[in-house]
């Protein structure tokens, strides 16, 4: 048994596909993805990947952007190669919103008799793609753009319903193919989200650990090992994050990956999501219900990592004592060596939506956290004034 965990955290990435074992926390894990590439000039394999499809039809789909990054020369090179190809790409004037609406119009574009989606893109279009190829049982496979987020490998599709964030069940990927010579050249407010999202994680894990302890949660160790390590690899080369070292953006893309594997292990978002997130959701909804533009999501979640932090430092005579939050300081050090924006103020957070997301946040989804516990001790109210009063 520990033998077998331990090949798991010493595996490379592109050794995890069709992995799986039986745990000591009682379940077996697996990694239903049937390729992953993170490598220079990574478009090379894509060809190796459909030749299944060859003679089917394969739908492809990206945004203004991404097409212009890589969907324009894959879409010329599957045609001249013989395949079936049909395309949509998303022209929306402002940032493309995972919604009914988009989901919808995938729906009205999508072939009838299509063999696989093909996703161009990052955050949005990987969760719609893959919402999509869930409903209608088409498999798909992305081709990231940005290492922006950690959902390429996940389960979960987060979408905007009614005004609301809501994470629905989907699927893995047939195959993610990460061209470590695109993502480099990604905007860099977009890598500095990915490496929110990984920063996110500090947190998402220790409120995990306090809701085990405190509920007795079901918690895998070996899912917090793996998540950690993938993390630490970043941490320690965060100054290289701002260089675009493509080894170092390889590094990343791999921790975001990993981190979508934790998810299918589990088979929700606890060992990537915790009180962090719910702040980031809180924000962007308030966004989208006064039609304003917001960060992207890791950048949010970089940014509520600290806020977070505070509220553990704040909380630190009530919380159990095998707990060990990181400390503020050291997540606002970790920023200032990425380049990243840390103070949800300079990120664009009105005061008020700060100050009420403090208080509310929690509300957003059933799951204990550091918020949880504070709102049981009465604490929010003063907390939110203590922190808008820090950072405002």
């Amino acid at each position: 048994m520990k033998n077998v965990i331990n090949d798991i955290l010493k595996l490379n990435i592109d050794e995890m596909v069709n992995f799986n074992f039986d745990c000591e926390c009682g379940k077996t894990h697996k990694v239903l993805i049937e390729n992953i590439v993170v490598k220079e000039n990574g478009l090379r394999y894509l060809n190796e990947g459909l030749k299944e499809f060859k003679g089917k039809n394969i739908f492809l789909v990206a945004d203004k952007n991404t097409y212009q990054v890589c969907g324009d020369k894959i879409e010329i090179t599957l045609k001249t190669e013989g395949y079936n190809l049909n395309s949509y790409v998303f022209l929306t004037k402002n940032d493309l919103v995972p919604d009914e609406k988009s989901i919808g119009r995938l729906l009205i574009e999508i072939p009838k008799n299509t063999s696989l989606i093909l996703a161009v893109g990052s955050g949005t279009i990987n969760d719609i793609c893959r919402f999509i190829s869930y409903k209608l049982d088409i498999p798909y496979v992305i081709i990231a753009t940005a290492p922006s987020m950690d959902g390429y490998a996940s389960t979960v599709s987060p979408l905007i319903v009614e005004g609301f964030k809501i994470t629905y069940e989907a699927i893995y990927p047939k195959s993610i193919i990460a061209d470590t010579d695109i993502l480099k050249e990604a905007p860099l407010e977009m890598i500095h989200a990915g490496f929110g999202d990984i920063l996110g994680k500090y947190t998402s894990l220790t409120d995990w650990k306090l809701s085990k302890i405190l509920n007795d949660e079901y918690y895998c160790q070996t899912t917090v090992n793996l998540v950690e390590k993938a993390r630490e690899n970043c941490v320690e080369n965060a100054e290289e994050i701002k260089k675009r070292s493509g080894k170092v953006i390889g590094q990343l893309t791999e921790a975001l990956i990993i981190s979508g594997i934790a998810i299918g292990f589990i088979g929700y978002s606890r060992p990537a999501s915790g009180a962090e997130h719910h702040l980031a959701h809180y924000w962007e909804m308030a966004a989208l219900s006064n039609n304003q533009p917001h960060p992207l999501h890791g950048n949010s979640v970089g940014a509520a990592t600290l806020v977070i932090s505070m509220i553990y430092q704040l909380m630190k005579n009530k919380i159990p004592k095998e707990i060990n939050p990181p400390d503020p300081e050291f997540i606002i050090s970790i920023h200032e060596k990425v380049g990243s924006v840390y103070n949800p103020k300079d990120l664009g957070i009105p005061k008020e939506v700060f100050a009420d997301s403090i208080i509310h946040a929690r509300e957003i989804r059933n799951r204990y956290t550091i918020l949880q516990l504070a709102y049981e001790y009465n604490l929010l109210e003063k907390f939110s004034k203590i922190l808008t009063e820090k950072f405002y």
